[in-house]
């Protein structure tokens, strides 16, 4: 066995593994578009489920290698992350679509967790600005009692936003980082075994939780959504319904 023979052989399941850290990056930059967000993770996960079998394609006849390996798959079989996200995967594949929870709370941030906020329904197969934009609607016929969009140059609306698979605890991009820095353990063993240096592999590149679960609005646009819902000829505010400071746009630059 030659090196360079080797990392040919290896060169398939080294090119998924390091798709499947694209699409977690896919993932942090959908999070708030439902359908890409959900394409995305369909396709990290079929990308890590064909890694093991493109090291076994690529190795099975090395002498040795079946033997030494076999503990390595007997455990990546046994993790229960990657058995609960490989059997979702065979469910798109022979029955539809992934089945994603989704949950968050509107309010303000001032850059770093949310200051006001309020649990509002997120539809799994809505974008954050649906849920904003229904937010708005609410505040229109209610009244923005809490001060939502009243001026505050310290903080911003925002949607915070959490995306969870039925059965895994923890946010779907961190137990998919987890999933892939798994994986990462064996492709460096393999990598050593093949007489390469063992490689380091790491998620420093990941957005921060701030910038993955938070949306941030312009609060003067989402105004102007609220008053041209209020100009409107049919409009009907409840009748208990009242703003905690005015809401014109006369004072705006």
């Amino acid at each position: 066995m030659t090196k360079n023979s080797t990392l040919d052989r290896l060169e398939p399941a080294f090119d998924r593994f390091q798709e499947a850290h694209f699409w977690i990056h896919g993932l942090e930059r959908y999070y708030h578009q439902a359908e890409p967000f959900r394409w995305h993770l369909n396709v990290f996960i079929k990308a890590i489920k064909e890694i093991v079998p493109l090291v076994r394609k690529a190795l099975q006849n090395e002498s040795g290698f079946k033997d030494w390996f076999e503990p390595f798959g007997e455990k990546l079989s046994a993790d229960p992350l990657l058995r609960h996200l490989f059997k979702n995967r065979d469910y798109v594949v022979h029955h539809g679509m992934l089945a994603l929870e989704s949950s968050g709370s509107l309010g303000i941030t001032e850059g770093r967790g949310i200051k006001l906020g309020l649990n509002f329904p997120v539809n799994p197969n809505e974008d954050s600005d649906d849920a904003m934009g229904a937010f708005i609607r609410a505040l229109a016929v209610n009244g923005d009692f809490l001060g939502f969009l009243a001026e505050d140059e310290d903080s911003l609306p925002c949607v915070e936003r959490y995306w969870r698979l039925p059965g895994i605890d923890e946010d779907v991009v961190d137990a998919c980082a987890r999933a892939w820095l798994i994986l990462g353990e064996t492709m460096a063993a393999v990598a050593e075994w093949c007489g390469i240096e063992r490689p380091q592999f790491n998620l420093q590149c990941r957005h921060s939780s701030q910038q993955l679960h938070f949306k941030v609005y312009n609060r003067k646009s989402l105004r102007a959504k609220l008053l041209d819902l209020r100009a409107q000829p049919n409009f009907v505010m409840a009748a208990d319904a009242h703003d905690a400071a005015p809401l014109s746009m006369e004072d705006e630059n």
